[in-house]
């Protein structure tokens, strides 16, 4: 991804008030404010290069994903698996580990644990710590701005997937962002060996879909005998555990860059056009709950009304019982009312 900037026109009327939605930690963050002259002199990101390997993949999947509507790959085992897996991998992984933990370090967590929740988003084709965490940080610190990599402000499909496919990063510009957005990142020897893999998103992926193949016939066979039943099975467990939950678990995650910046209610006028969206939430245990966010980014808490419920925190207070999370941050409200933990 390049750090060259998007021509992002303004929303008429919008109030830039002062707040302090870039990361709390990690590296120095530019200023989010950009001069006319400035904005005027970008290029249009939407006539950049198309990543032909991203866009052949996005296809694919989505073409295998329609797969669950044959009856063929339908099981109850394997909506199960599905369902799961959106847990483990969207709930687990991307919003709890790649997001509140390491972009925001909202929480700490013992290393292995840390290391363990990040493989598992690299089994999601949602790029490398590294790239995933700079990526974020650069949309806090340009949230609707100019050098925003995904505002709708270009357009809604821009921010929900076309910025991916329009992604023409080099190498220069890769380690100019990594060296202003992720070097804490880097400092860890496992994450630094995962950047010098030849495309390790899709070397995870791949792996991780081999081991799931293998686990899955391997189950099947024990339960139904070596026979056509069981390979059903398999490729029903498949199909919905892997290829229809990575489709979801995308969709879900891209949702939050686009739905929750164009539609829901704000608590709190940021200098961006960030909602809180009950829809979103839903699908992402607690990540809708945008605005709030964006208020706040260093809480490991979205939840800043009563009834504005956050799974994903209460999941981190969980790992918190079991010693898995420590130095969770409460959103600002409790932090200066002195509250309790």
């Amino acid at each position: 991804m390049t750090t060259e900037a998007a021509t992002i026109p303004d929303r008429p009327g919008q109030t830039k008030t002062g707040d302090d939605s870039q990361p709390p930690t990690g590296p120095e963050n530019a200023d989010s404010t950009v001069s006319r002259t400035q904005v005027d002199s970008y290029s249009d990101p939407t006539k950049r290069s198309i990543r032909w390997d991203y866009t052949i993949f996005f296809v694919t999947l989505h073409l295998l994903a329609l797969l669950v509507l044959l009856p063929y790959f339908f099981s109850w085992a394997g909506v199960a698996a599905f369902l799961v897996g959106v847990v483990v991998f969207g709930q687990l992984a991307i919003p709890i580990g790649y997001h509140r933990m390491l972009s925001h370090r909202s929480f700490r967590s013992p290393k292995w644990f840390e290391r363990t929740l990040v493989t598992l988003a690299m089994c999601t084709a949602q790029e490398t710590p590294a790239h995933w965490v700079a990526w974020h940080r650069m949309h806090h610190s340009h949230s609707d701005h100019a050098e925003d990599p995904h505002s709708p402000r270009i357009s809604f499909v821009w921010a929900h997937v076309r910025w991916l496919v329009h992604e023409s990063r080099t190498r220069i510009a890769t380690f100019s962002m990594y060296e202003k957005y992720a070097r804490d990142i880097l400092s860890d020897p496992y994450y630094r060996w995962i950047e010098k893999l030849p495309s390790p998103a899709g070397i995870f992926y791949l792996a991780h879909a081999v081991v799931y193949a293998l686990l899955a016939v391997g189950i099947s066979v024990l339960v139904y005998g070596l026979n056509a039943d069981a390979y059903r099975m398999a490729a029903s467990v498949f199909v919905w555990g892997v290829i229809a939950r990575t489709v979801w678990v995308w969709h879900i995650t891209w949702s939050v860059n686009s739905i929750t910046h164009v539609f829901g209610y704000r608590n709190y006028d940021t200098t961006d056009d960030s909602r809180n969206n009950w829809f979103v939430t839903l699908l992402t245990a607690g990540e809708g709950w945008h605005n709030n966010h964006h208020a706040d980014p260093a809480s490991a808490s979205v939840q800043h009304r009563w009834w504005e419920i956050d799974l994903n925190y209460y999941v981190i207070r969980l790992f918190g019982v079991f010693g898995l999370a420590t130095n969770i941050i409460r959103p600002r409200h409790v932090r200066k009312s002195g509250a309790g933990n």
